[in-house]
């Protein structure tokens, strides 16, 4: 999951020549506000597996890039919002709202890539249940193509 979220945002944000060498670098920053989205999608936990909620997110986000003439670029990104989820599939589940944020940073140098990416929710259940969840997930891909990656979670 985490590898195809860096692989967007290296497509997304580029990390193409802008222009000749010694040339400043081109920089961006893109904003969001009350950005309304509904999916349906498997309600985050560190488990295996979830049932398929019906989620509406309102969120604000940020982000920023440089980018340099020689193809390195530096990224970043923030989201956050609230959130309302109700079960797909299993009417006995209970409905969930709440407010999340995710962020993520990316570099290229032109023969390294890295990132960092955290995913954390907090919100309650219509039955009284807390959700409490955070995802760290990190990777480097190194000259060679080799890439090395961790995540953790905690909920």
């Amino acid at each position: 999951m985490f590898v195809v979220s860096a692989a967007l945002a290296v497509s997304v944000f580029g990390t193409s020549s802008t222009g000749a060498a010694g040339e400043p670098p081109e920089t961006f920053t893109e904003t969001h506000h009350g950005l309304l989205e509904e999916f349906t999608d498997v309600f985050p936990t560190c488990d295996d597996g979830g049932a398929d909620y019906d989620i509406s997110t309102v969120t604000n986000s940020v982000k920023h890039g440089t980018i340099f003439a020689d193809g390195r670029g530096h990224f970043t990104f923030t989201q956050t919002g609230t959130f309302t989820a109700t079960p797909a599939d299993d009417p006995t589940l209970p409905d969930a709202s709440g407010r999340f944020t995710v962020r993520g940073g990316f570099n290229a140098n032109g023969r390294t890539v890295n990132g960092t990416f955290t995913f954390s929710v907090r919100g309650v259940t219509d039955d009284g249940g807390r959700i409490n969840f955070h995802l760290v997930g990190h990777f480097n891909e190194r000259p060679d193509g080799t890439v090395s990656e961790f995540f953790r979670c905690h909920d």
